[in-house]
């Protein structure tokens, strides 16, 4: 039996509901072997997070090291890589390594508000890591800070894609979670082959939720890696990111996490 194999490198969450916690389930649910590098170790609930801890980069290069030198990898998603330190050293190693199938998380800004880049981190997002990119994933927020365009109308969400794509992402995803213009449906723009496709589903009605940034991206990772075609792939884990929120658990105090078990 083949085993499909994918590496997400990304903060871990304590809580189980996001990072890279969330994005092992995910693989999981794939039947996807899932490794990790881990950039940061943080303190957080369903609350919100409390504090967080940024591993040494010294440390994060020895992760991705051993992995690479003994394991194949198949795909590979980010999702909190700190600063611009980790960037370079996540486009370091997957240009030694010609590591294919990337799938980029931006996450750049923390749920709360709180940013998580300054301007000389998005830089080298934009110039370094992008170019590597098979798929990027933008909400809103991400999509308007990495290309400094404001996000109003279905036609600023083109021309946001279409800038992304400039810097070298194959196929750009700008979610529509945060994009209020359809009150009981989600639209997810996606731009491949220079046209958009437009992914509808019924917005869930729950209280406030985190990690289905990281959820949508590792199930988008979790399929590449088993060589299925990308707009498949999109799809999928599009689908498959409807059925973890529509069967969330209500596990604590503050929002619902997803539940990525819920296809078994």
């Amino acid at each position: 039996m083949k085993i499909y194999k994918a590496l997400t490198i990304a903060g871990s969450d304590n809580s189980g509901g996001a990072g890279i916690q969330a994005d092992i389930k995910t693989f999981s649910a794939f039947s996807v072997y899932g490794m990790s590098v881990i950039t940061a170790v943080t303190s957080q609930n369903t609350t919100g997070v409390k504090d967080f801890y940024k591993l040494p980069t010294e440390h994060i290069k020895k992760q991705f090291e051993t992995i690479c030198e003994d394991i194949k990898i198949d795909a590979l998603k980010t999702g909190m890589l700190v600063d611009e330190e980790v960037v370079e050293t996540v486009a370091e190693f997957i240009k030694r390594y010609h590591l294919k199938n990337l799938v980029i998380d931006p996450v750049i800004k923390a749920s709360k508000g709180k940013d998580l880049f300054n301007k000389k981190a998005i830089e080298s997002y934009i110039t370094r890591l992008i170019p590597y990119s098979k798929i990027i994933t933008p909400n809103k927020i991400e999509a308007e800070m990495l290309t400094g365009e404001k996000i109003n109308s279905v036609d600023d969400i083109k021309k946001c894609a279409r800038t992304l794509k400039s810097y070298g992402a194959e196929i750009v995803i700008i979610k529509g979670g945060h994009i209020d213009f359809e009150d009981s449906v989600v639209i997810d723009t996606v731009y491949i082959n220079d046209k958009f496709i437009y992914l509808k589903y019924p917005k869930v009605q729950i209280k406030d939720t985190h990690g289905t940034g990281c959820t949508f991206s590792a199930a988008i990772t979790a399929n590449l890696a088993k060589g299925i075609e990308p707009l498949k792939s999109i799809r999928i884990a599009r689908a498959y990111l409807q059925g973890s929120l529509e069967n969330a658990l209500d596990v604590g105090k503050g929002s619902v996490c997803l539940n990525h078990s819920w296809t078994k």
